[in-house]
Protein backbone atom coordinates (compact mmCIF):
# COMPACT_ATOMS: atom_id res chain seq x y z
CA UNK A 1 0.00 0.00 0.00
CA UNK A 2 1.69 3.43 -1.07
CA UNK A 3 -0.69 6.09 -0.33
CA UNK A 4 -3.41 6.14 3.05
CA UNK A 5 -5.41 9.39 3.36
CA UNK A 6 -7.27 9.50 6.58
CA UNK A 7 -10.23 11.84 7.83
CA UNK A 8 -10.32 11.05 11.63
CA UNK A 9 -13.33 12.78 13.42
CA UNK A 10 -14.11 15.05 10.53
CA UNK A 11 -17.39 14.34 10.36
CA UNK A 12 -20.59 14.02 12.56
CA UNK A 13 -21.07 10.37 11.29
CA UNK A 14 -18.09 8.50 9.94
CA UNK A 15 -15.74 9.01 12.50
CA UNK A 16 -12.91 7.54 10.35
CA UNK A 17 -13.18 7.71 6.45
CA UNK A 18 -9.79 6.19 4.73
CA UNK A 19 -8.74 6.11 1.26
CA UNK A 20 -6.09 3.74 -0.05
CA UNK A 21 -4.02 2.63 -3.13
CA UNK A 22 -1.90 -0.19 -3.25
CA UNK A 23 0.85 -0.15 -5.68
CA UNK A 24 2.54 -3.14 -6.56
CA UNK A 25 4.24 -5.14 -9.15
CA UNK A 26 1.83 -6.45 -11.44
CA UNK A 27 2.92 -9.56 -11.67
CA UNK A 28 2.68 -10.46 -8.16
CA UNK A 29 0.10 -12.90 -7.59
CA UNK A 30 -2.95 -11.58 -5.32
CA UNK A 31 -6.40 -12.32 -4.20
CA UNK A 32 -9.31 -9.35 -3.93
CA UNK A 33 -10.99 -8.16 -0.49
CA UNK A 34 -13.17 -11.56 0.67
CA UNK A 35 -14.14 -12.39 4.25
CA UNK A 36 -11.04 -14.96 5.25
CA UNK A 37 -12.04 -18.30 6.18
CA UNK A 38 -11.98 -18.72 9.90
CA UNK A 39 -11.15 -15.92 10.30
CA UNK A 40 -12.82 -12.14 11.29
CA UNK A 41 -10.94 -10.48 8.88
CA UNK A 42 -12.32 -9.17 5.21
CA UNK A 43 -9.29 -7.87 3.10
CA UNK A 44 -7.39 -9.08 -0.17
CA UNK A 45 -4.23 -11.08 0.37
CA UNK A 46 -1.05 -11.10 -0.67
CA UNK A 47 -0.26 -14.63 -1.95
CA UNK A 48 3.33 -14.06 -2.25
CA UNK A 49 3.50 -13.25 1.75
CA UNK A 50 0.63 -14.25 2.60
CA UNK A 51 -0.67 -11.22 4.16
CA UNK A 52 -2.90 -8.09 3.43
CA UNK A 53 -1.97 -4.53 2.69
CA UNK A 54 -5.41 -3.15 4.33
CA UNK A 55 -8.37 -5.00 6.31
CA UNK A 56 -10.94 -4.57 8.38
CA UNK A 57 -13.13 -6.74 10.88
CA UNK A 58 -16.74 -6.39 12.25
CA UNK A 59 -16.49 -3.93 15.42
CA UNK A 60 -14.64 -1.22 13.43
CA UNK A 61 -11.23 -2.74 13.36
CA UNK A 62 -9.20 -1.59 10.62
CA UNK A 63 -5.52 -1.54 9.78
CA UNK A 64 -3.32 -0.64 6.85
CA UNK A 65 0.06 -0.87 6.08
CA UNK A 66 3.07 1.08 3.89
CA UNK A 67 6.68 0.70 3.22
CA UNK A 68 9.20 2.82 3.46
CA UNK A 69 11.42 3.72 0.47
CA UNK A 70 14.84 3.48 1.63
CA UNK A 71 16.87 1.92 -1.50
CA UNK A 72 19.95 2.25 0.52
CA UNK A 73 19.14 0.45 3.57
CA UNK A 74 19.86 -3.08 3.73
CA UNK A 75 17.12 -5.76 4.40
CA UNK A 76 17.25 -6.84 8.06
CA UNK A 77 18.34 -10.63 8.48
CA UNK A 78 15.45 -12.76 8.71
CA UNK A 79 13.17 -9.94 7.27
CA UNK A 80 9.48 -10.70 8.37
CA UNK A 81 6.29 -9.86 5.88
CA UNK A 82 4.91 -6.20 6.58
CA UNK A 83 2.09 -7.84 5.41
CA UNK A 84 1.51 -9.68 8.89
CA UNK A 85 1.05 -6.99 10.86
CA UNK A 86 -2.25 -6.05 9.78
CA UNK A 87 -3.39 -9.02 9.97
CA UNK A 88 -2.21 -9.93 13.13
CA UNK A 89 -3.40 -6.66 14.94
CA UNK A 90 -7.00 -7.74 12.79
CA UNK A 91 -7.48 -11.11 14.65
CA UNK A 92 -6.12 -9.86 17.91
CA UNK A 93 -7.62 -7.55 20.91
CA UNK A 94 -4.94 -5.78 22.08
CA UNK A 95 -5.48 -1.37 21.87
CA UNK A 96 -3.74 0.11 18.62
CA UNK A 97 -1.40 1.94 21.11
CA UNK A 98 -0.75 -1.38 22.86
CA UNK A 99 -0.18 -3.27 19.91
CA UNK A 100 1.99 -1.04 17.91
CA UNK A 101 4.31 -0.48 21.03
CA UNK A 102 4.74 -4.62 21.37
CA UNK A 103 5.57 -4.47 17.76
CA UNK A 104 8.93 -5.82 17.02
CA UNK A 105 10.16 -3.26 14.55
CA UNK A 106 13.58 -4.06 13.79
CA UNK A 107 12.05 -7.44 12.08
CA UNK A 108 10.61 -5.79 9.35
CA UNK A 109 12.05 -3.40 6.56
CA UNK A 110 10.50 0.11 6.78
CA UNK A 111 6.86 1.12 7.59
CA UNK A 112 3.86 2.67 8.75
CA UNK A 113 0.92 1.06 10.15
CA UNK A 114 -2.50 2.55 10.67
CA UNK A 115 -4.08 0.86 13.46
CA UNK A 116 -8.04 1.46 14.38
CA UNK A 117 -10.47 0.46 16.94
CA UNK A 118 -13.96 1.86 16.70
CA UNK A 119 -14.13 0.53 20.33
CA UNK A 120 -11.99 3.26 21.70
CA UNK A 121 -13.84 6.10 20.31
CA UNK A 122 -16.28 6.84 23.08
CA UNK A 123 -14.05 6.13 26.16
CA UNK A 124 -11.76 8.73 25.70
CA UNK A 125 -8.90 6.71 27.95
CA UNK A 126 -7.31 5.71 25.17
CA UNK A 127 -5.90 6.53 21.96
CA UNK A 128 -8.61 4.88 18.74
CA UNK A 129 -6.38 5.72 15.89
CA UNK A 130 -2.15 5.16 16.24
CA UNK A 131 0.06 5.12 13.68
CA UNK A 132 3.20 2.63 14.21
CA UNK A 133 6.56 2.24 12.62
CA UNK A 134 9.66 1.28 12.90
CA UNK A 135 11.46 4.61 11.63
CA UNK A 136 9.59 6.68 14.55
CA UNK A 137 7.77 6.29 17.49
CA UNK A 138 4.17 5.34 17.49
CA UNK A 139 1.78 8.29 18.05
CA UNK A 140 -2.08 8.92 18.23
CA UNK A 141 -3.15 10.66 15.42
CA UNK A 142 -5.19 13.66 16.08
CA UNK A 143 -8.77 14.94 14.73
CA UNK A 144 -8.31 16.36 11.31
CA UNK A 145 -6.83 14.94 7.81
CA UNK A 146 -3.69 13.33 7.39
CA UNK A 147 -1.88 11.19 4.66
CA UNK A 148 0.95 8.33 4.43
CA UNK A 149 2.50 7.68 1.46
CA UNK A 150 5.89 5.80 1.25
CA UNK A 151 7.94 8.26 3.95
CA UNK A 152 7.46 9.90 7.36
CA UNK A 153 3.45 10.22 7.92
CA UNK A 154 2.38 13.82 7.09
CA UNK A 155 5.48 14.39 5.16
CA UNK A 156 4.53 17.40 2.24
CA UNK A 157 4.67 15.04 -0.48
CA UNK A 158 2.89 16.66 -3.24
CA UNK A 159 0.44 12.93 -3.69
CA UNK A 160 -0.13 13.34 0.34
CA UNK A 161 -0.62 17.11 0.36
CA UNK A 162 -2.96 16.73 -2.48
CA UNK A 163 -4.96 14.17 -1.62
CA UNK A 164 -5.52 15.76 1.97
CA UNK A 165 -7.34 18.84 0.56
CA UNK A 166 -9.02 16.98 -1.72
CA UNK A 167 -10.67 14.43 0.62
CA UNK A 168 -10.71 17.24 3.22
CA UNK A 169 -12.92 19.16 0.54
CA UNK A 170 -15.28 15.77 -0.24
CA UNK A 171 -15.63 14.71 3.54
CA UNK A 172 -17.21 18.07 4.07
CA UNK A 173 -19.46 17.34 1.42
CA UNK A 174 -21.01 14.09 2.89
CA UNK A 175 -24.36 13.32 4.09
CA UNK A 176 -25.41 10.77 6.72
CA UNK A 177 -25.37 8.03 4.13
CA UNK A 178 -22.92 7.00 1.72
CA UNK A 179 -23.56 5.47 -1.80
CA UNK A 180 -21.77 5.66 -5.21
CA UNK A 181 -22.54 9.36 -6.08
CA UNK A 182 -21.96 10.87 -3.33
CA UNK A 183 -18.80 9.42 -1.85
CA UNK A 184 -17.55 6.19 -4.06
CA UNK A 185 -16.83 7.91 -7.59
CA UNK A 186 -15.58 10.94 -5.97
CA UNK A 187 -12.86 9.10 -4.01
CA UNK A 188 -12.22 7.33 -6.55
CA UNK A 189 -11.51 9.73 -8.78
CA UNK A 190 -9.56 11.52 -5.89
CA UNK A 191 -7.62 8.43 -5.89
CA UNK A 192 -7.06 8.19 -9.99
CA UNK A 193 -5.34 11.19 -10.55
CA UNK A 194 -2.17 10.19 -12.23
CA UNK A 195 -0.75 13.88 -12.77
CA UNK A 196 2.94 13.96 -11.62
CA UNK A 197 4.53 16.51 -9.47
CA UNK A 198 6.79 19.57 -10.77
CA UNK A 199 10.45 18.51 -10.51
CA UNK A 200 10.86 20.54 -8.00
CA UNK A 201 8.45 19.48 -6.01
CA UNK A 202 9.56 15.81 -5.97
CA UNK A 203 11.17 14.04 -2.57
CA UNK A 204 14.60 12.58 -2.93
CA UNK A 205 14.71 9.08 -1.68
CA UNK A 206 17.40 8.18 -3.46
CA UNK A 207 15.59 6.07 -6.27
CA UNK A 208 16.61 8.77 -9.27
CA UNK A 209 14.22 12.25 -10.45
CA UNK A 210 12.68 9.71 -13.17
CA UNK A 211 11.57 7.28 -11.21
CA UNK A 212 10.80 9.83 -8.13
CA UNK A 213 8.41 11.59 -11.34
CA UNK A 214 6.96 8.05 -11.71
CA UNK A 215 5.89 7.63 -8.84
CA UNK A 216 4.86 11.22 -7.47
CA UNK A 217 0.92 10.98 -8.42
CA UNK A 218 -1.61 9.46 -6.48
CA UNK A 219 -2.14 6.60 -9.23
CA UNK A 220 0.54 5.29 -10.42
CA UNK A 221 1.59 3.71 -13.89
CA UNK A 222 4.95 2.99 -14.07
CA UNK A 223 6.46 2.16 -17.90
CA UNK A 224 9.38 0.64 -19.41
CA UNK A 225 10.77 4.83 -19.82
CA UNK A 226 10.33 5.20 -16.14
CA UNK A 227 12.65 2.69 -14.96
CA UNK A 228 16.12 1.33 -15.88
CA UNK A 229 15.97 -1.85 -17.92
CA UNK A 230 17.88 -3.79 -15.33
CA UNK A 231 14.91 -2.89 -12.73
CA UNK A 232 12.12 -5.38 -12.43
CA UNK A 233 9.89 -2.31 -12.35
CA UNK A 234 10.47 -2.18 -16.06
CA UNK A 235 8.25 -4.99 -15.55
CA UNK A 236 5.27 -3.35 -14.57
CA UNK A 237 4.15 -1.94 -11.84
CA UNK A 238 1.77 0.90 -10.73
CA UNK A 239 -1.81 0.84 -8.77
CA UNK A 240 -3.15 -2.05 -8.21
CA UNK A 241 -6.47 -1.66 -5.73
CA UNK A 242 -8.15 1.53 -4.63
CA UNK A 243 -9.89 0.79 -1.56
CA UNK A 244 -12.85 3.05 0.35
CA UNK A 245 -13.54 2.50 4.08
CA UNK A 246 -15.97 4.66 6.42
CA UNK A 247 -16.65 3.41 10.18
CA UNK A 248 -19.32 4.75 12.06
CA UNK A 249 -19.40 5.73 15.67
CA UNK A 250 -20.85 2.57 16.60
CA UNK A 251 -18.30 0.36 14.76
CA UNK A 252 -20.02 -0.54 11.88
CA UNK A 253 -18.20 -0.33 8.58
CA UNK A 254 -18.16 -0.16 5.01
CA UNK A 255 -15.69 -1.17 2.23
CA UNK A 256 -15.03 -0.93 -1.52
CA UNK A 257 -12.81 -1.80 -3.30
CA UNK A 258 -11.64 -1.31 -6.74
CA UNK A 259 -8.98 -3.24 -9.11
CA UNK A 260 -7.11 -2.55 -11.67
CA UNK A 261 -5.17 -4.84 -14.87
CA UNK A 262 -1.98 -3.02 -16.07
CA UNK A 263 -3.28 0.04 -14.63
CA UNK A 264 -6.53 0.18 -16.33
CA UNK A 265 -10.05 -0.06 -13.90
CA UNK A 266 -11.26 -4.02 -13.76
CA UNK A 267 -14.67 -4.66 -12.83
CA UNK A 268 -16.80 -2.85 -11.11
CA UNK A 269 -15.79 -2.14 -7.31
CA UNK A 270 -16.74 -4.62 -4.73
CA UNK A 271 -18.83 -3.62 -1.86
CA UNK A 272 -18.90 -5.17 2.31
CA UNK A 273 -20.74 -3.99 4.91
CA UNK A 274 -19.32 -5.10 8.35
CA UNK A 275 -22.08 -4.89 11.73
CA UNK A 276 -20.89 -2.92 14.55
CA UNK A 277 -19.10 -4.67 17.14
Amino acid sequence: MCLLLIAYRQHPKFPLLLLANRDEFYARPTEPAHPWPNSPITAGRDLQAGGTWLGITPGGRVAAVTNIREPQVPEPEGALSRGEIPVRFLEGEESPAAFAKGLAGQRYRGFNALLFDARLLAGGAAASLVCAGNRHQPFAITAGVHGISNGAPDAPWPKVTHGCRALAELAATLPDSLGQDNFVTPALKLLADHRRAATEQLPDTGVGEALESALSPIFVRITADDAMPDSPLSAGYGTRLSSLVAVDADGGAQFWEQGYTDGLVSGPPQYFQLPAG
